[in-house]
Formats: structure tokens, sequence, C-alpha cells
């Protein structure tokens, strides 16, 4: 018994740590503030939904009713920015996207070096324009819509370069 215990333990240690977002190479402080409330209304509201669902389908046994799974509208995904250049890249996200009245959900001074990954959460669906440069070279723009299946952003210096011959 202790057997399963320990696997189902480690199972959910697993479970927790691998949908995490941080802040670790996050360096503006209403970014960082931001992410975390984001990362609260959407556990919130997770939590509401599975109150939601446990409490239709108590009743829908009681009542000998057909089961129907509620939730609501998906307002969050969770992004990876990857630095795959041989040196540090300052990355500003800039978006229309308003957050509580406070400002836009911009996510600003991201410094990641190289071979770093920074996961965060975003709106959804939005688009986002992602300014990154290292310190040796010129800033560059990407824009990246997050209703698309995309999850994963790899940059590098010169990836946005258009030369004409």
């Amino acid at each position: 018994m202790k057997r399963y215990k320990l696997i189902f333990l480690v199972f959910t240690a697993i479970l927790f740590c691998s949908g995490c977002t941080n802040t670790r190479y996050l360096t503006e402080a209403s970014s960082i503030e931001r992410q975390h409330q984001m990362r609260a209304s959407r556990t919130s509201g997770n939590l509401g939904d599975i109150g939601i669902n446990f409490s239709n389908f108590i009743l829908a046994a009681i009542i000998n009713a057909e089961f129907e799974v509620h939730s609501r509208d998906r307002t969050f995904k969770r992004i990876s920015i990857v630095n795959q250049s041989s040196d540090s890249l300052f990355v500003n996200m800039v978006t229309d996207i308003v957050w509580k009245e406070e400002g836009y959900c911009d996510i600003m001074g991201i410094v990641l070096p190289p071979g770093a990954k920074q996961k965060l959460l975003v709106p959804y669906p939005a688009a986002y324009n992602i300014y990154f440069h290292s310190p040796f070279t010129e800033e560059e723009m990407l824009e990246v819509r997050t209703d698309h299946k995309l999850r994963r952003i790899n940059l590098r210096d010169g990836m946005t370069v258009v030369t004409t011959p």
C-alpha cells in the first residue's frame, strides 16, 4: 500500500510542478504582479468550475438525470518563450488587452540568458508584439497570436531580419 501512496505523491508533484509558471526572468515589478494576479484569477476560475461540476454531478445522481459538464470560456493560455541565441535577450511583450482597468497586459522586462525558457500566462485570445534584442543587436519585432496552437516561441538574433540581394 505504501508503494501506491508514493507513486501517487510523485505523480501529483509532477503534475503540479509541470504546469507552473514562474517569474524567474521577469525584472519589472508590474509584470511580476500581473502574472501573479492572472494566475490567481485562473486558479479561482478553475476551482469554481470544479465545484459547479461536482455539485451538478451529485444533483444529477440524486434526481437520476443526465450529467452535463459546465465550463467557462478559456481566458488564459500558458506559453513558453525560449532563448535560442548564444547571448542574453531582452524581451518586451506588448498587447492591447486591458487587465482589470489597471493597464494593459503587457509583459515587460524579460531578461533571458542563453538557452533559458520563461513560462508565462497570457490572455486568450490576444495578439502580442514581441520586441527583443541582445546587447549587441538591433531590436526585432515578432507578432504572435495566442489563439493559435503555438505554445512555444523560440527567439534568436536575426530571425526577423530580411536581407535584400
